[in-house]
C-alpha cells in the first residue's frame, strides 16, 4: 500500500511539474507587424526571466500617465546589447514596441534608445516582423 501512494504521489509531482516546465507566455496579443515609437521616464525596469517588465511614465494627449511594457528574456536581451544596469528609474528611453491588438495601451519592446545615444534591441531593426515574432515567442 505503502508503494501506491508513493508511485501516485510521485506521478503527481512529475506531472505537475513537467506542465510548469513547458509553458511559455504566448505573444499572440501583439501585432508584430507594426512598431510603434514610445518615449517616457523610466518609473520601473527589471531585467528578469521569463520577461522583462517596464513601466514608463508618458506624457501624450491623454496626458501624464503610466505604461506598462513587457519585453525578452534578459538572456535574450543580453545577445542584443543590453547590459546590466544600463536602464535606470528616471531615465528617458525611447522604446520601440510591438504594440497590444487591443488597442490599449503597452506592448512588447522590440528595442530601445537611451537618451545617451545607446541603443539595444531583442533584433537588428531591418529583420522583418515574422522573425520579430518568433523570437518573441522563443522559437
Amino acid at each position: 500500500m505503502n508503494k501506491l501512494i508513493t508511485l501516485i504521489a510521485a506521478g503527481a509531482v512529475a506531472a505537475a511539474l513537467s506542465g510548469a516546465a513547458s509553458a511559455h507566455h504566448s505573444a499572440v496579443q501583439f501585432d508584430f507587424t507594426k512598431q510603434v515609437p514610445i518615449k517616457g521616464v523610466v518609473t520601473h525596469f527589471r531585467a528578469i526571466n521569463p520577461h522583462m517588465q517596464l513601466i514608463l511614465r508618458v506624457n501624450d494627449a491623454k496626458g501624464e500617465h503610466l505604461v506598462e511594457f513587457e519585453g525578452h528574456s534578459t538572456n535574450n536581451m543580453y545577445r542584443n546589447g543590453y547590459r546590466k544596469g544600463m536602464v535606470n528609474e528616471g531615465d528617458i528611453v525611447t522604446v520601440n514596441v510591438a504594440p497590444l491588438k487591443n488597442g490599449g495601451e503597452g506592448g512588447y519592446v522590440v528595442s530601445a534608445d537611451l537618451a545617451g545615444g545607446t541603443h539595444f534591441g531583442m533584433v537588428s531593426r531591418s529583420l522583418d516582423a515574422a522573425k520579430i515574432q518568433q523570437q518573441a515567442e522563443g522559437k
